[in-house]
């Protein structure tokens, strides 16, 4: 009778240890969500010390270190989530995440790929690992990845422009004309992905078209500095000598140093 007594002792001993872990696993989220991110970690903390293995709890304490700035805590917490929960494909991404925070480039990519491995659908991880590889300059293989969230996401615009970079750091002026377009028709507001229509414009002597889009990026951000460039060396190719140097006059009273470079060598007389 008493050996009976001891168990349902202990096992209610652990569900109240249980629950005052859910407790603080509770006011550690609440914290989170309002941004007390060091509240969320402390609560997070008292939450493992009852529980040590809880990967929910080492997850979005990982996300809250990230969010804090402590990168390193972050990584270590990622690090104990795929160790209790093998396969935990979006911790890997997380992991990734911060290695880009802090410019580890390769170890980001291959936590990405490891996200990749585990998800074979995910989108978001496609996505940064091909943002990753357009920095380390793996170009082709940036687009392969840029294709695959296009694939799974038909209208992903930063996809499909972030590709178009890729594309014009190839010098593949076709199709990064052909993203960039496809950029536009999803967003008519886009004032980068128009500049960058004028750009490749100007880069094929195609320059009225180039003064079309780059009239556009200027109607939207009247200090874009590089438009005015642009559509000055448009005009400049158009024999416009007069429009190209009131653009590059624009383009120096915002303090555009190409402006003025062009400008003092064709336009002071």
């Amino acid at each position: 009778m008493k050996k009976w007594l001891f168990i349902v002792f202990v096992i209610n001993s652990v569900v109240t240890q249980a629950q005052t872990a859910d407790q603080w696993f509770e006011m550690a989220y609440d914290k989170y969500e309002n941004h007390d991110y060091a509240g969320a970690i402390s609560d997070y903390t008292e939450c493992i010390m009852l529980t040590p293995e809880f990967p929910e709890a080492y997850f979005n304490r990982g996300l809250s270190n990230f969010f804090a700035g402590f990168y390193d805590a972050a990584i270590f917490d990622f690090n104990q989530v795929v160790m209790l929960k093998p396969g935990e494909a979006k911790a890997y991404y997380w992991k990734g995440f911060t290695y880009g925070e802090q410019g580890k480039l390769e170890d980001a990519e291959n936590a990405y790929t490891k996200a990749l491995y585990y998800d074979p659908y995910y989108v978001e991880a496609f996505f940064a690992r091909g943002n990753i590889r357009y920095s380390l300059g793996k170009l082709d293989e940036s687009i392969e990845d840029f294709n695959k969230v296009i694939s799974l996401q038909n209208n992903f615009a930063d996809a499909v422009y972030n590709r178009g970079l890729s594309y014009l750091a190839n010098k593949n002026y076709t199709s990064a004309l052909q993203d960039f377009s496809k950029v536009v028709e999803l967003d008519q507001e886009d004032a980068d992905a128009w500049y960058y229509i004028g750009f490749i414009y100007n880069q094929t002597n195609n320059y009225e078209q180039a003064v079309i889009a780059l009239t556009k990026v200027i109607g939207m951000e009247a200090d874009a500095g590089d438009a005015y460039f642009e559509r000055g060396i448009a005009w400049f190719n158009l024999m416009k000598d007069e429009d190209a140097c009131t653009d590059w006059s624009e383009g120096i009273l915002i303090g555009n140093e190409m402006c003025k470079k062009m400008y003092d060598a064709e336009c002071v007389q």
